[in-house]
């Protein structure tokens, strides 16, 4: 409960402020895509890890250098992580839903196709 409380403060804290790309604060954790047996890891060196849950091995690391238009904003419907990388083709956006549990809705949204990808990512660790 103290982790979640403290997720959605930092977010919020750091929404208010002005932020450049990947400035994550206090931000860490892994979370699960079971659909795609994918890890997202926010780190505390600033950079967003997304791994493969089967074995470990590095997917695409986002950073400074590959990240563009990254925000924090806070809403009525929680606290969001919103990036796009020309690199992958992709718009990013991790939202912290106002919940008790620490899960976190994704969305993705590539740039070829209107198809666009929603699942809801379990807090791992």
């Amino acid at each position: 409960m103290k982790k979640l409380f403290t997720l959605a403060a930092v977010l919020a804290v750091a929404a208010a402020s002005s932020v450049s790309a990947l400035d994550l604060g206090d931000i860490k954790g892994t979370w699960q895509d079971s659909k795609w047996d994918a890890d997202w890891t926010f780190s505390a060196d600033g950079k967003i890890h997304l791994t493969s849950s089967k074995d470990n091995s590095e997917v695409f690391t986002f950073t400074d250098n590959n990240v563009q238009n990254f925000k924090l904003s806070a809403g009525k419907t929680g606290v969001s992580i919103s990036f796009d990388c020309k690199e992958t083709e992709r718009s990013y956006k991790f939202t912290k839903p106002l919940t008790l549990n620490a899960d976190l809705d994704m969305h993705i949204d590539p740039e070829w196709t209107n198809v666009d990808y929603d699942t809801k990512i379990k807090f791992k660790k």
